[in-house]
């Protein structure tokens, strides 16, 4: 910079000479090397209107992908070994629950399997009496029918043990339905577990590969929302990060205390970034027509006594020049006449320019 002083220093003196304009052509040149030193420019570009409404909102799990599962019967709780957060894989055995729902179970089991027996001998001896002589077909029938009865409740037995995950011992088992994430535990070891206390889920398993965020629409802002809208998610703990999504649901209901109306973002996680409960800001897409208009930065447009300007920068001269603004969004500012694609104007340090004896 200071090499560029001296040369147009020496330019003052020379000038000085030769009368007044040409001194002042040169200190304008001069301030010129200098803000540019000091400033940058971009092109004006042809950009989508899309108009952005910005929400806060929160994620939260996808219900879909969501399991709670209770205590299947009263007992003491054992074998308990993972923590909320811990990642579970599905038919992963949680905690084992000692029954005595559990020990009627097995008795009920095995008086089953002795009926079964007990039936399908009975069956055999009338089927080789009917082929003596000695038993008529009806008694024949009448032991088929007990047996299948037998079968019935053996199979009913079974499938009871299924939906209470009863083991082959006198206990039963929590099991994980889902592979996914331990997001709430009510249950600890040795804690027993009656019907008085057994009405909150005991573990609560999400498969964070989808979430949910949940945001609030004020009720001026209502009529803008259409389920199916396309939206951007952003956190504080990913800032750069924009997670795409959409509305799947509109909840036309107002909170009596926020008076907000919920929408709720359908996300993919595949890397499982969204976690439950953090904060979200969403920025909800409310039009796309196609439609292209010139825009630039907004932070390279001043408005000045009712009227908008940018510094259009044209052969290294900067020239003042008034806008339309027909649109902000996201960033930038859309005008509808004074500037041209290509052109390029001020974004830094726009109002030096304009403060001082720039062209208009």
């Amino acid at each position: 910079m200071r090499k560029y002083i001296q040369i147009m220093m020496g330019a003052l003196m020379l000038a000085s000479c030769g009368g007044e304009n040409p001194q002042a052509n040169a200190e304008r040149q001069l301030t010129n090397i200098e803000r540019g030193l000091v400033t940058s420019t971009e092109p004006v570009e042809l950009r989508s209107v899309d108009d952005v409404l910005l929400l806060n909102g929160d994620v939260m799990c996808d219900e879909a992908l969501l399991r709670k599962l209770y205590v299947p019967c009263t007992g003491r709780v054992s074998g308990l070994r993972v923590e909320v957060g811990d990642y579970v894989s599905r038919g992963q055995v949680l905690a084992t629950i000692h029954s005595e729902g559990a020990a009627d179970y097995r008795k009920a089991l095995s008086d089953a399997d002795s009926e079964i027996r007990l039936a399908e001998r009975e069956y055999q001896m009338r089927q080789d009496m009917l082929a003596s002589g000695m038993s008529s077909q009806k008694e024949v029938d009448e032991a088929r029918e007990r047996l299948s009865i037998a079968n019935a409740e053996r199979q009913r037995l079974a499938d009871v043990a299924r939906i209470n995950g009863f083991g082959t011992e006198s206990n039963a088992s929590i099991v994980a339905p889902i592979s996914g994430y331990v997001i709430n535990k009510n249950i600890y070891n040795d804690s027993y577990v009656s019907d008085d206390n057994n009405d909150i889920p005991a573990i609560e398993i999400a498969d964070l590969s989808r979430v949910w965020v949940m945001a609030g629409v004020y009720e001026s802002d209502i009529a803008k929302i259409r389920q199916g809208a396309a939206a951007k998610v952003s956190t504080m703990a990913y800032p750069d990060e924009m997670f795409p999504g959409k509305i799947d649901k509109v909840y036309s209901i107002l909170d009596s205390q926020s008076k907000t109306m919920k929408v709720r973002i359908c996300l993919a996680n595949p890397d499982g970034k969204l976690k439950p409960g953090m904060f979200a800001s969403v920025r909800v897409s409310l039009s796309n027509t196609g439609s292209q208009m010139a825009s630039v930065p907004s932070m390279s447009v001043i408005f000045h006594e009712g009227k908008d300007y940018v510094i259009v920068m044209d052969s290294a001269r900067y020239n003042r020049r008034e806008v339309n603004v027909a649109h902000v969004c996201d960033g930038y500012t859309f005008v509808d006449s004074g500037l041209e694609a290509g052109e390029r104007v001020v974004t830094k340090n726009a109002l030096l320019f304009f403060n001082s004896e720039c062209d208009e």
